[in-house]
């Protein structure tokens, strides 16, 4: 490949794809960390949004949730395919 046929739309795409990526998953684990740091003290009031937390969980229906996991990954799947479908007709 040589620089006569990069597209810089192409490079701009793909570099922007990667940095979004990264901040929304350095964002996402901070968030939880944070959430882990704050759940994780001695106070009344955090013992008390624990457990109510555990609760919530307990009570979940697991079922439902993973119905809609599968539905994720089976639209996930479809644009996919779609994905590569359209890479080879081009």
């Amino acid at each position: 490949m040589s620089a006569a046929d990069l597209d810089l739309f192409d490079v701009w795409r793909w570099m922007l794809a990667l940095l979004c990526t990264t901040y929304a998953v350095v964002v996402t684990l901070r968030t939880a960390w944070d959430w882990i740091v704050f759940l994780s003290g001695t106070g009344r009031d955090r013992v008390l949004i624990r457990n109510y937390a555990l609760v919530l969980l307990l009570r979940m229906r697991w079922r439902p949730f993973a119905w809609e996991l599968a539905g994720i990954a089976v639209w996930s799947v479809v644009l996919g395919v779609l994905l590569w479908a359209h890479v080879r007709i081009l």
